[in-house]
């Protein structure tokens, strides 16, 4: 059975690329700042697994979520993201049973492009030992390093296999705007794979002879990150620039690819 995945940062919009998504089947979608009210054609054909909201935080909506169709009978579970308080709807995750592979954890992610300084007030809701910075970062963290330390903390909780998909804000470049943004995020995933064990899935099929490919701009800010044991079962990764759809309008160019 092939299993068909996307993900797409929908910059809070997107109601009829989602109801075109839906009548083409796509099994698994990835989804960040996805709208508070999805179409009604989309959320009757997946379940949805995503942050649970709550009085206390009203100013939080729907931005991250994992869609499963119904029809793929996967039959998500919801999972419970050990820093929720700190990244709240920005992280999303579920537990699925894969046909030849078992079960799977799969986590939705939108990191911020923001500097997380040590007297943050975004600190106050982060719980347990803070991830260590970047050699490159002298000391200093960014959103994107404590999303990071939540999924080796999903990883240790589980000990499962495991695929990461989303807005990392992260590219090895060439970036023309920020040439260094390519050392960090060099950094960032050789410090996913070596102390993880998360290989970077579009890089293992694009590095020869292209590199990255653009997803926001001139630099790829989307990624797919898995656990070794399923190098074999991801393929056919592919940049869809607009979505291939004329309704589709955001910032960033979704990716596609299957698990076989």
């Amino acid at each position: 059975m092939t299993i068909k995945c996307i993900t797409a940062n929908l910059q809070g919009g997107q109601d009829d690329w989602l109801r075109e998504l839906a009548s083409e089947k796509i099994d698994i979608a990835f989804l960040q700042e996805a709208p508070h009210e999805l179409p009604k054609e989309f959320a009757d054909a997946y379940d949805i697994c995503m942050y649970n909201e709550t009085a206390i935080h009203p100013a939080y909506r729907c931005r991250t979520l994992i869609a499963v169709r119904r029809e793929a009978w996967l039959r998500p579970i919801p999972l419970e993201v050990p820093t929720a308080t700190y990244h709240r709807s920005y992280v999303a995750g579920a537990r699925v049973d894969l046909p030849g592979i078992g079960e799977t954890i799969l986590i939705s992610i939108h990191a911020s492009p923001r500097e997380i300084p040590k007297d943050s007030h975004y600190l106050a809701d982060w719980s347990g030992e803070s991830p260590t910075a970047r050699p490159i970062a002298k000391g200093v963290l960014w959103d994107s390093d404590y999303v990071l330390e939540t999924i080796r903390r999903v990883n240790l909780a589980n000990s499962l296999p495991m695929i990461v998909a989303g807005d990392f804000n992260e590219a090895r470049g060439p970036n023309s705007l920020k040439p260094e943004w390519g050392i960090w995020g060099k950094e960032y995933f050789e410090k996913a794979k070596s102390e993880l064990g998360l290989f970077d899935v579009t890089w293992n099929e694009w590095s020869e002879p292209s590199g990255e490919r653009a997803t926001h701009g001139d630099a790829q800010l989307d990624h797919i990150l898995a656990t070794e044991d399923l190098r074999s079962h991801l393929v056919g990764s592919t940049v869809l620039e607009n979505g291939n759809k004329n309704t589709y309008k955001s910032d960033h160019h979704p990716i596609t690819w299957s698990i076989t």
